[in-house]
C-alpha cells in the first residue's frame, strides 16, 4: 500500500519496513533494519527538503522512535510470526488469515500513537514551500502509479499481479506446482481490484494530507487542536468518508483473506513446512535485533 506522502513514515517507516523485508524474502534482515532510521530521513527529506533546524530533530526523534521500536515492537513481531507459524502446517481459514492481519495492522497502530507528538512538531514547521514540494513528489508518485496500473491493459494487469504474487508465495513456499498456481489465478481472476478507485481515494486522501497539513502549519502553538486534525485524518484515512470506496476496501480485504487460504491449502505439506521455517528464521531475526 502507498501511503498518502512519505511525511507519515517519521512515525511508521520502522515497522513497514520490517513488513517489507517480510514479503520480499530479505536475507540480510539484521542490516537492512538497523539502517531504518537513515532511510526514513532520506525519504522524509527527498519529500519536504528539511532545513538544517528540522534535519536535526527529524533525525533525534527517528533514532529514538526507531530505539523504542527495537525494544517494544520487535518482540511484538517476534511473537506475531510465532503465531503464525502455529498456523501455517495445516488448513488456514480465510478468518485465521484476517485475524494475523489484524494483529499486524494493530501494531502499526502502537507505532503511530508511539509518534503522534513528533510528526506533529514535523507538520507545524513546514513551510508553503515544502509543501509545495510535498505535492510535486505527490505527483511524481501518482504518474509512477498510473503507468504500473492504469495504463496497462486489463491482461497485462492480471499478468502483472500474478507474477508479483507469485514471487511472493514462491519466497516463502518454494517452486509452486500447478494446483496453487491454478488457485493464485483464479483468485485474481475474480478479484474486485479497480484501479480508477483505487486511483481516486489515492487523489483524495493525498488532498486530506495537504489540508491537513496546511492547518496545522498555520496554527503552530494549539498542539492539541493539531493533534486532534492528525488524528481525524488517519481516521479518514482507515476508513474513507466515501461509503462506496469503504465497501470495496473491505471487499478487497476479504478476498486477500481468502485468497491466502486458498493458496495456502494447495500447498503440499512440504511447502507448508518450508514456509514455517522461513518465517521461524525472521523470528530469531527479530528476537536478535530486538536485544541489540
Amino acid at each position: 500500500m502507498s501511503l498518502p506522502g512519505r511525511v507519515r513514515q517519521l512515525l511508521c517507516l520502522a515497522t513497514l519496513a520490517v513488513g517489507a523485508l517480510l514479503l520480499q524474502g530479505c536475507s540480510a534482515v539484521k542490516l537492512a533494519y538497523n539502517q531504518v532510521p537513515q532511510l526514513a530521513y532520506w525519504q522524509l527529506n527527498q519529500y519536504l527538503d528539511l532545513s538544517e533546524h528540522q534535519t536535526d530533530r527529524v533525525r533525534s526523534e527517528l533514532d529514538l522512535l526507531h530505539q523504542w521500536h527495537r525494544g517494544t515492537m520487535l518482540p511484538r513481531h517476534a511473537e506475531l510470526l510465532q503465531q503464525v507459524q502455529l498456523l501455517l502446517p495445516a488448513t488456514v481459514s480465510p478468518g485465521q488469515a484476517c485475524g494475523i492481519y489484524g494483529d499486524a495492522r494493530n501494531q502499526l497502530d502502537a507505532v503511530w500513537a508511539q509518534a503522534e507528538q513528533q510528526l506533529v512538531w514535523l507538520a507545524s514547521q513546514l513551510t508553503p514551500a515544502q509543501i509545495r514540494t510535498l505535492q510535486r513528489r505527490q505527483a511524481q508518485s501518482n504518474a509512477d502509479w498510473k503507468k504500473q496500473w492504469l495504463d496497462p491493459s486489463p491482461e497485462q494487469r492480471l499478468e502483472q499481479r500474478y507474477k508479483q504474487l507469485l514471487s511472493r508465495a514462491e519466497t516463502f513456499y518454494g517452486t509452486l506446482d500447478d494446483a496453487p498456481r491454478e488457485a493464485l489465478r483464479s483468485i485474481l481472476a475474480r478479484s474486485s481490484f479497480d484501479p480508477q478507485r483505487t486511483y481516486a481515494e489515492r487523489l483524495r486522501r493525498q488532498k486530506d494530507l495537504i489540508q491537513v497539513l496546511e492547518r496545522i502549519a498555520s496554527d503552530r502553538v494549539h498542539t492539541e487542536r493539531s493533534l486532534a486534525l492528525l488524528r481525524a485524518y488517519r481516521a479518514r484515512f482507515q476508513a474513507s468518508p466515501d461509503k462506496a470506496y469503504q465497501h470495496y476496501a473491505q471487499s478487497l480485504e476479504a478476498e486477500s483473506c481468502e485468497g491466502f487460504a486458498r493458496v495456502h491449502n494447495a500447498m503440499t505439506p512440504a511447502q507448508r513446512l518450508r514456509a514455517v521455517q522461513s518465517i521461524k528464521g525472521y523470528e530469531q531475526d527479530f528476537w536478535l535485533l530486538a536485544l541489540q
